[in-house]
């Protein structure tokens, strides 16, 4: 009896375990060209009881795969397939790319103390090598958007590779294409309008370089991507008209340019929008920089002009003022060019210019004899000489330049006018001013010549004065000696 009820309970286990019967979980796997490959052997049950072997077979290809491990110790299985080339069979077999091995698991399970079971079984594992290629898949975008699309190869994740890509300099579509310069592996698509062309297709060749950092192995790869355009559904004007300029000058020609048009379109070219008018007087025409608003006759100031801008389904209308400005008068400096002053005195030049809310600076002060008379220069009104001997050497030094600038306004409307200015130092002595601290001279706009000859009215007026000095201390000198006679 006691027999017969160890053989019931041997039998239900025996038919447990094969209820439960393991099997190898691993998955087949594929491999770049040249590279090999390491696959962990797995089951669905856990024991270190198990086992794993390559079974020999003529019709596989076992030779080119090495077993690690060991179950006992805990070290996990590994199959390794050595590195291949991808055409290394030679001849077109199919599959010829394809490499298999059997692998035999064995489990051991023991039950009590002298009954152990062994179970096994087998799997054949399938390894392909793939060529080297570019595995970028075709697109899509909308139109009108600027794309980017990255370049990959099956090969991008290893070590010790180089991987360049190129594009070709002509093409049907070459135009469309560009790689980034900060980027090889982006691929730039510009923007293109769906109505285009009717096929909405792009396409480009592209190359692959892959290179061993050693440099002891290259190989390319090409393929062609193509971008499909996508049709937006026109259903929104143009928005956002523009223009560069509103303004006209008083008295312009009948026909005159104003400035160039432009408009938003979400699914329309900025080249492909059409402008017009039915303005009196105005006129639209279409040139190398665009639609250009032109006027036919002479406009006044606040004349009103619509303009209507279209993607050739909708449209929308804006209104501008013109605005008719007369003409500004330019700016000038209002000055002689050239002064005099005797040695050693100081020299006063008032500034002139044609227009009020001037400031004056200096540009170029190259012996250091002017300054303005005030800081800022926005309130300075005269130019200052330094008093200075007189040289009177033959080749000396007696006249001294200085450029002078007037500006007027800000930004765009900011005008400046330059001149530069002479002053000459003459060898006289005002005597009836020796203790003045200066002259003044208010510049005025003629080009009257400084008194550098005797006949010269200020000279004249010089010597006038001296001699009436001359005359007074000799009529003083005698009437002295009359009253001195008479005492």
């Amino acid at each position: 009896m006691k027999i017969i009820k160890l053989f019931v309970i041997h039998m239900l286990l025996l038919s447990s375990f094969q209820t439960l019967a393991f099997s190898i979980t691993t998955k087949d796997v594929s491999t770049p060209e040249g590279t090999a490959a390491v696959i962990n052997l797995n089951i669905n049950d856990s024991s270190n009881l198990l086992e794993f072997a390559i079974v020999p077979d003529d019709a596989l290809d076992s030779e080119k795969f090495t077993l690690n491990g060991e179950g006992r110790d805990l070290i996990p299985y590994t199959l390794t397939f050595e590195a291949t080339a991808f055409n290394q069979r030679r001849g077109s077999i199919p599959g010829k790319n394809i490499y298999k091995v059997k692998v035999r698991a064995s489990l051991t399970t023991s039950i009590g103390k002298w009954d152990i079971f062994t179970e096994t079984v087998d799997k054949i594992i399938t390894v392909t090598v793939e060529k080297f290629r570019i595995t970028t898949a075709d697109v899509s975008t909308p139109e009108n958007r600027h794309t980017t699309i990255r370049l990959t190869t099956d090969q991008d994740s290893l070590e010790d590779v180089d991987i360049i890509f190129s594009i070709p300099s002509s093409g049907a579509d070459i135009d469309k294409f560009e790689l980034s310069g900060f980027d090889n592996r982006n691929l730039l698509f510009n923007s293109t309008d769906f109505e285009a062309r009717e096929d909405h297709t792009y396409s480009v060749e592209v190359t692959a370089r892959r290179t061993d950092t050693d440099g002891t192995t290259t190989k390319t790869t090409t393929k062609t991507i193509t971008v499909t355009v996508t049709d937006i559904v026109d259903d929104e004007a143009p928005t956002n008209i523009q223009i560069t300029n509103v303004n006209l000058t008083a008295g312009h020609p009948a026909i005159a340019p104003i400035g160039i048009l432009s408009a938003d379109d979400k699914d329309t070219e900025a080249s492909k929008l059409i402008f017009t008018t039915d303005s009196i007087g105005f006129t639209i025409v279409k040139g190398e920089k665009g639609y250009k608003l032109m006027t036919t006759k002479t406009i006044a100031d606040g004349t009103v002009v619509t303009v209507t801008a279209s993607d050739g389904t909708h449209s929308t209308d804006k209104d501008f003022v013109i605005k008719v400005r007369a003409v500004e008068e330019s700016l000038t400096i209002n000055m002689k060019d050239n002064f005099f002053t005797p040695k050693n005195k100081n020299r006063e030049i008032t500034l002139v210019v044609n227009q009020a809310g001037v400031s004056f600076f200096i540009i170029d002060n190259p012996d250091s004899k002017f300054t303005l008379n005030a800081t800022p220069p926005a309130i300075a009104t005269k130019l200052i000489f330094k008093a200075t001997e007189y040289d009177n050497d033959d080749n000396g030094k007696n006249s001294y330049s200085v450029k002078i600038g007037a500006t007027k306004g800000e930004g765009d409307n900011k005008k400046t006018v330059e001149k530069i200015l002479t002053v000459t130092v003459q060898n006289t002595v005002d005597e009836d001013d020796e203790d003045d601290e200066g002259t003044e001279d208010t510049g005025g706009s003629g080009k009257e010549k400084g008194p550098v000859k005797a006949g010269n009215a200020e000279v004249t007026a010089q010597a006038v004065r001296k001699e009436s000095k001359s005359a007074s201390k000799l009529l003083l000198s005698k009437v002295g000696k009359t009253l001195m006679g008479r005492l």
